[in-house]
């Protein structure tokens, strides 16, 4: 991945590939945001976790977030958009999977994603946005496919209160509600 470098910030070691893709990345650096564009593609309809607060809109003139889509595609007709997007703006540089629903609880439509554009360009930087109920399960396949930016939601940290921010949470088969105490 190129020699270590570090941050001012951190002063931990990054791979100099991986501080390229974040300078490039506009959630992640101020200057990408005047010199490159970002994409998501909705190919992720289901969460594993039912939020209290969580609205999935569609068609929400007055919204553009990564939550509020017209469609939901499949991963041929995102590879499809994609290719049109990119060949309008030259800049594009990141493609994101962050919903409606949860990108790993959707993971064969978000792999397949990942996986028909990123054989076609390689410069692009993927990132995903997950609540990390799956993460240590597809952890490994998403190094693999060469994922470097990962965004996990954490909502607390205290199941009496999860019990008050989520409906249910579904998890390897099991419907889960209320307190785990």
């Amino acid at each position: 991945m190129g020699c270590p470098v570090t941050t001012s910030d951190t002063k931990m070691p990054i791979a100099a590939a991986m501080l390229e893709k974040t300078q490039r990345h506009p959630c992640y650096s101020f200057d990408a945001h005047q010199k490159f564009a970002r994409m998501h593609l909705p190919v992720a309809p289901h969460c594993n976790i039912s939020c209290n607060y969580c609205n999935r809109k569609f068609d929400c003139v007055n919204e553009s977030r990564p939550g509020v889509t017209s469609e939901i595609l499949a991963p041929q007709a995102a590879k499809n958009k994609f290719d049109k997007v990119s060949a309008r703006i030259g800049q594009l540089s990141v493609v994101g999977i962050a919903g409606p629903g949860d990108a790993l609880a959707n993971w064969e439509n978000t792999r397949e994603t990942i996986r028909l554009i990123g054989a076609e360009n390689p410069h692009i930087v993927f990132c995903l946005s997950t609540n990390g109920l799956l993460l240590p399960e597809y952890a490994q396949e998403i190094v693999e496919l060469g994922v470097t930016h990962v965004t996990v939601t954490v909502n607390c940290l205290d199941s009496a209160i999860g019990a008050k921010i989520y409906q249910h949470i579904k998890y390897k088969g099991q419907l889960y509600e209320g307190s785990l105490e």
